[in-house]
């Protein structure tokens, strides 16, 4: 059985390998608010697990700028579907 802390790696490493596709695949149709949205919610993934892990040794500091990038996505999302809807 797998425990914690290996699904808290396999997370981790998902989250940044979605992060670098990202930035190898800007070039694609998704728009930059899109891409924004994906990075930082992955960004946060990898950030949270990092904590989780022992990895971070802010783990406040990093919370906090977790907080703001999951917000940032939250507005873009909800500007993008009022826009979508006008």
């Amino acid at each position: 059985m797998v425990n914690d802390r290996e699904n808290l790696v396999k997370i981790n490493q998902l989250a940044l390998s979605i992060v670098e596709k990202m930035l190898k695949d800007s070039e694609r149709s998704r728009s930059i608010e899109d891409l924004q949205v994906i990075e930082n919610l992955s960004r946060t993934i990898v950030d949270l697990t990092n904590i989780q892990l022992g990895k971070d040794g802010d783990p406040a500091t990093t919370l906090k700028a977790s907080l703001i990038r999951t917000r940032l996505s939250y507005n873009s999302v909800v500007k993008e579907n009022l826009v979508n809807y006008k």
